[in-house]
């Protein structure tokens, strides 16, 4: 009986997307593709492969969360120099059933963004309204015209969403799959969107792994209020991971590196990533992203804690300012047991 009202609701809910205008969007899960914590900006966000830390699960749902060390995220974005904040919080669940599942909570925002519709004094070059002299009326910022910038508004745009996560083991490979959720507001219109994951992993060679991941395998669907529908392109990430280990020295060097595909363009985008670590105790970092993006990070571990901190320059002529992540990992049953001493 659960299972039928389920799928009515599962029914109903499609059936809503499906009957609305459609739009193909290639952006409306930047948030999925901007989250994440200090080290995994740092490495430029190649974790398809590379499932050593809980935050893993939001590039590739196949990486095990109840096998990692330090389960517990928080992390905390400031990027183009505070214009976008951003927050993260990762956790497992514990259930009942044996199957593992990883919760990751996302929030971002973008706060007084200028509206400048309709502030255009669209005179021509004469300044005067109602001469029809050449250049007024055409829409266009032309010499002599300016914005009426004492009537400028500001509006905010806000993001909350959850990834849940879950994998299975099958013969040599791990199996995931995720279902996110997003409620989005753009200067108080409200959108909801839906979308499935679904990566795999092997490790072919001692300390090699190999992750596929397929994003958006259903068109995710983001559904405006207005009735109005952004669907967004599946993509195909490819990763690889090794860690290189000398064991005559203090040393470890994991190195890192994907592709995104992204289905319709010929071009695909590349990232790469290299940690060095020292006794396991400090790392550092280095990465580049999709979207060329320089990036640099810092880690200090301990036993029951670490903290991890990423560096991104501002883009090359962009001016938009640096970016700073700050995040750290605690493992809770740790953190409980310290509450209880103080209290």
């Amino acid at each position: 009986m659960a299972f039928r009202i389920f799928l009515c609701i599962l029914t109903l809910v499609f059936s809503t997307y499906l009957t609305a205008e459609s739009i193909w969007v290639k952006y409306g899960w930047e948030i999925m593709d901007n989250g994440g914590d200090a080290r995994a900006l740092a490495l430029g966000n190649t974790l398809t492969a590379d499932g050593s830390s809980p935050i893993a699960v939001l590039w590739n749902p196949a990486h095990q969360t109840h096998q990692q060390s330090l389960p517990l995220i928080y992390g905390h974005q400031n990027r183009f120099a505070g214009l976008v904040s951003s927050d993260v919080l990762v956790f497992p669940l514990k259930t009942k059933m044996t199957i593992p599942l990883g919760l990751v909570i996302l929030r971002e925002a973008v706060s007084r963004i200028p509206d400048t519709r309709n502030l255009l004094l669209d005179w021509g070059a004469d300044g005067m309204p109602g001469t029809m002299d050449f250049g007024e009326g055409n829409g266009v910022l032309d010499e002599g015209e300016r914005l009426n910038l004492e009537d400028i508004k500001y509006f905010n745009q806000s993001q909350w969403a959850v990834h849940l996560s879950t994998s299975r083991n099958y013969k040599q490979f791990t199996i995931g799959i995720a279902a996110k959720g997003v409620l989005h507001n753009l200067g108080g219109y409200n959108g909801t969107g839906f979308g499935l994951d679904i990566g795999a992993k092997v490790s072919p060679w001692e300390n090699g792994i190999i992750g596929l991941l397929i994003t958006n395998c259903t068109t995710s669907w983001l559904l405006w209020e207005n009735g109005t529908v952004e669907r967004t392109i599946p993509g195909v990430n490819l990763g690889i991971s090794h860690l290189f280990v000398f064991p005559e020295t203090p040393f470890q060097v994991r190195i890192n590196g994907g592709a995104l595909l992204e289905l319709g363009k010929q071009k695909s985008r590349y990232r790469a990533g290299m940690e060095v670590s020292y006794r396991s105790k400090f790392q550092v970092r280095f990465g580049r992203n999709n979207n060329r993006f320089l990036s640099t990070g810092l880690g200090l571990f301990w036993t029951n804690f670490s903290m991890d901190y990423a560096y991104r320059s501002s883009p090359v002529d962009t001016g938009f300012g640096a970016s700073h992540i700050i995040s750290f990992r605690i493992d809770p049953l740790w953190a409980r047991n310290k509450l209880k001493t103080l209290l």
